[in-house]
């Protein structure tokens, strides 16, 4: 071992504080926790639910959403149906206009290729 050398007497080397870790990951840690809330805290623009579904026949099902929006805005919601086996056999766009009423209830047939299970909302945001 005659032939090894100290690196730290070759090149120089920087000693931090010992406090110098925690700090960086107290400020991580409180960074963090301040975005979390501040998403935490933000008006949802648009909210939806299921409300209920009925399968009509083997070529239909009528979907009921309940839609809150506290803006008077447009909206654009999304639902589909789906067969037993999982795959989506209808979809349906259903455009709100703005409205000054926050809560309303939308109900919309989806016409299908084939027998549906059920009905499903996937979105509903600003348009």
């Amino acid at each position: 071992m005659a032939g090894v050398t100290d690196l730290s007497s070759r090149y120089a080397t920087t000693k931090r504080p010992r406090w110098f870790w925690p700090a960086v990951a107290a400020v991580g840690i409180t960074i963090g926790v301040a975005f979390a809330a501040w998403v935490g805290f933000q008006k949802d623009p648009v909210t939806a639910r299921l409300w209920a579904y009925d399968v009509v026949n083997d070529s239909s099902v009528v979907v009921t959403l309940d839609v809150v929006r506290p803006d008077p805005v447009a909206v654009q919601c999304t639902v589909y149906a789906q067969a037993e086996d999982h795959s989506i056999v209808g979809e349906k766009t259903i455009d709100l206009p703005a409205s000054d009423k926050e809560e309303m209830r939308v109900t919309a047939e989806i016409e299908t290729e084939r027998p549906a299970v059920n009905g499903v909302l996937r979105t509903c945001v600003i348009r």
